[in-house]
């Protein structure tokens, strides 16, 4: 345990404790001398109002300093002196993370142009295609962000040395043949002239000789008709 303080009167400075008091509310009393003011100041309430009377003194000196925002770089210098310097990371290792940003953002971006996320919806059309008694029977769909029209035929065949051919019938006008059916399923782009909206269009199959109707309108028996719908 600390000794005590020596009496006011063995102080080297004049005035006793009460000099005491203000030196160490100053941060000026000898590192030798704290410890025993300190346990002094433990046991004198009247010392301690001496001590708190000082400071409120000395820091009324401060209202006549106008008040100033320090600049930034002394909070570091500080934080320096407290915690320590902090080392810089290497250039490529501050860099790094916008380099990995700019790489998933690149990443990302080709995935949604690939898969086509961002693309409108593209409307398809279906139609299913009967003749009488369900003889043959097909289906029709119509992409229009592609203009192909896919056929394919589910039942039914064709006679020796014929062919079924596809055609557009529009509600005025001839029929517009589209393509010959000579497998089990046939991929049919449409010109550019077609390539409107087809909700409603109907489309007939009729069965020709070999190369196709000769004349350019069907010349066959109809085997199969359809309408173009939304699904």
């Amino acid at each position: 345990m600390p000794e005590p303080m020596k009496t006011p009167l063995d102080r080297d400075l004049p005035g006793g404790w009460e000099a005491g008091a203000a030196e160490y509310s100053l941060g000026l009393m000898p590192k030798d001398e704290i410890a025993g003011f300190e346990a002094q100041l433990i046991a004198e309430p009247d010392l301690q109002q001496d001590v708190a009377a000082w400071a409120e003194y000395f820091a009324c000196f401060t209202d006549l300093i106008p008040e100033e925002t320090p600049p930034p770089q002394v909070l570091r210098r500080i934080e320096g002196k407290v915690f320590g310097a902090v080392e810089k990371a290497p250039v490529w290792q501050q860099v790094l993370p916008y380099l990995i940003g700019a790489v998933v953002g690149v990443v990302l971006a080709w995935v949604v142009f690939a898969s086509g996320l961002l693309e409108p919806a593209r409307p398809v059309l279906q139609a299913e295609m009967t003749g009488a008694g369900g003889a043959l029977t097909l289906d029709a769909r119509f992409d229009s962000g592609t203009g192909v029209l896919t056929v394919i035929r589910k039942t039914g065949a064709v006679g020796e040395g014929r062919v079924l051919e596809l055609w557009l019938m529009p509600d005025d006008g001839a029929p517009l043949s589209l393509a010959l059916l000579r497998g089990k399923e046939t991929l049919v782009a449409l010109p550019a002239s077609l390539l409107r909206d087809l909700t409603g269009a109907r489309l007939m199959v009729s069965e020709e000789p070999a190369g196709g109707a000769p004349g350019g309108l069907p010349t066959g028996e109809t085997r199969a008709e359809g309408v173009l719908t939304a699904p």
